[in-house]
């Protein structure tokens, strides 16, 4: 499992609810998980939930403490078959929402998007993993926006989203610091087994985020932009590509991403821990489904050469009207 994956898509992970009078145990913290997996995850279908929980409860280590729960949780996750499923634990969930750390888990790390003005008139914006608190997506998102605004400043009207290396965490500031290029949404959808398929809905917390869109030059929705992918592209940084896909005057360069496709959403647990459940996938603009990996346009090898390619193509490119 790809622990450093820490944020579900479509799903902004809230406050984890106040410690209980009574502190839960494993067994209530594994039936609760059990009941979550077995209602909402996409293979819930595939598994034999009586001798696979019966199974489960032998390996508790430790009966009196919620914890003990933690390893047989993620023997069950491991027998459903998808990989972008996770179990974050209490302290995990303390450490994201006070950006402090808790017993062994400490705070993500967040690094806000960064802007280069490349030779030849093009500017490049690079999202990287973001999980955090609200203030540090508030300020992902306007590192971004800022960004653009200096490009557009100078007269640059060809971009380069550089998304290699992006492994994921929340997809909704990732999306809305690059908007402007993105133009009207919706941006893609959520499909699940259960439910009729849903446009991508910005969480309250973001605030008027169609206010924000509205406000930038419309011709940037026009500007011919450059994505590059790689095998470390995971989750939301793959649910970010997807927002470009069916944009016009658009092109993907570089390898085949990491296939965390999944949609999850987030669960609290007894003891505060969070299930991020796989319950769905996307659909891009054009309701084009990605159940496995998004494949770019050009393949190229990593590194230089996705930027080589990238740079190439843009240059070919007409600038839109203003």
């Amino acid at each position: 499992m790809r622990t450093h994956i820490m944020l579900a898509l479509a799903a902004t992970l809230a406050a984890t609810p106040a410690a209980r009078a009574q502190a839960p145990d494993a067994k209530a913290e594994l039936a609760a998980a059990v009941g979550l997996l077995q209602k909402y995850h996409l293979n819930r279908d595939k598994v034999d939930w009586p001798s696979l929980t019966q199974k489960a409860q032998t390996l508790i280590l430790n009966p009196a403490n919620a914890s003990g729960a933690y390893g047989p949780i993620r023997y069950i996750i491991a027998q459903l078959g998808i990989e972008h499923t996770q179990l974050l634990t209490a302290n995990q969930i303390k450490a994201i929402n006070t950006g402090q750390r808790a017993g062994a888990a400490r705070p993500p790390r967040v690094t806000p998007p960064q802007g280069y003005l490349l030779a030849g008139g093009i500017g490049l914006i690079e999202e990287k993993f973001l999980t955090g608190r609200n203030e540090e997506e508030r300020q992902y998102e306007m590192a971004a926006r800022q960004a653009l605004d200096r490009f557009t400043a100078k007269g640059i009207c060809r971009f380069i989203i550089d998304l290699r290396g992006n492994s994921g965490g929340n997809m909704y500031p990732m999306i809305a610091g690059v908007s402007a290029l993105l133009g009207k949404g919706p941006y893609g959808y959520f499909n699940n087994v259960d439910q009729p398929e849903t446009a991508w809905v910005w969480p309250g917390n973001m605030g008027n985020i169609e206010a924000r869109i509205a406000a930038q030059p419309a011709w940037l929705s026009r500007a011919p932009v450059a994505v590059l992918l790689d095998g470390f592209t995971a989750s939301s940084g793959e649910f970010t590509a997807m927002a470009f896909r069916g944009r016009r005057n658009t092109r993907f360069f570089g390898e085949d991403t990491a296939g965390l496709l999944s949609a999850n959403r987030a669960f609290p647990l007894p003891d505060g821990a969070s299930l991020l459940v796989s319950t769905g996938w996307g659909s891009d603009r054009n309701h084009v489904s990605y159940k496995t990996v998004m494949s770019p346009d050009e393949a190229t090898a990593r590194g230089q050469e996705t930027l080589d390619a990238a740079i190439a193509w843009l240059k070919a490119q007409e600038c839109p009207r203003r």
